[in-house]
């Protein structure tokens, strides 16, 4: 096996089960389906799930041991990373599930989303749908701003019962600031959202209208708007 580059294990560690990435079968021209992950032998191989309804006779032609495929997915963080590696199929199983064993890559390319850099904070904050004369309405959801950048921000929230179900809907958020009677209101767009050690969280993009209110709230929190 060759050496591997020493960001493949750090890359190769966000694809946990339920994680669902972007396969290309057939290399740059081949046809791309959406499975699952199952698991991850580190070194060795990463084992995915074909969508239920996915026919595998139908690819036939692109899934044979030995052929080539493009992984693609996103990991989240403070700059938000599309990730990609080339490999080559090693195993497949149509009975009693629709499994396919990927060998392990040996280099991993990755470019950054954002063009803000986010910073690390904890802001406690809520978010809606609904705004009635300037506050927040409906049904409210209760969480922490745990990283923010002049476009975007991260939402969490503790994941309970149904709650998992967030839709990709304009929003406003009241963001609780310190010393403050009453709290920031900006509207905003959910883009994505990821369930992660029982938190959810929501990736947040703010929309043109506040932007000025998110300067002056990173000023407020001596956080570079640059």
């Amino acid at each position: 096996m060759m050496p591997q580059d020493l960001n493949v294990n750090e890359f190769m560690t966000h694809l946990i089960p339920g994680k669902v990435i972007d396969l290309q079968l057939g290399g740059l021209s081949g046809v791309r389906i959406k499975p699952t992950v199952i698991g991850l032998d580190i070194g060795r191989y990463l084992l995915v799930k074909f969508p239920s309804k996915l026919n595998t006779a139908d690819y036939q032609d692109v899934l044979l041991q030995g052929n080539g495929v493009i992984v693609r997915y996103i990991v989240e963080g403070t700059r938000g990373e599309c990730v990609a590696f080339s490999t080559t199929i090693e195993h497949i199983i149509t009975v009693p599930e629709k499994l396919l064993f990927l060998n392990y890559p040996t280099k991993i390319e990755n470019r950054q989303l954002r063009t803000h850099q986010r910073e690390k904070t904890h802001l406690p904050a809520q978010i809606s749908q609904k705004l009635v004369n300037g506050k927040l309405a409906g049904t409210l959801l209760g969480g922490y701003i745990v990283d923010i950048s002049p476009r975007g921000c991260q939402f969490s929230f503790k994941q309970e019962g149904s709650n998992s179900a967030v839709k990709k809907c304009p929003v406003h958020i009241a963001i609780t600031l310190m010393g403050y009677d009453e709290p920031l209101i900006v509207d905003a767009h959910v883009k994505n959202h990821r369930v992660e050690n029982g938190q959810i969280l929501v990736g947040i993009m703010f929309d043109n209208n506040s932007l000025d209110k998110i300067d002056a709230l990173l000023d407020e929190l001596s956080i570079d708007a640059d």
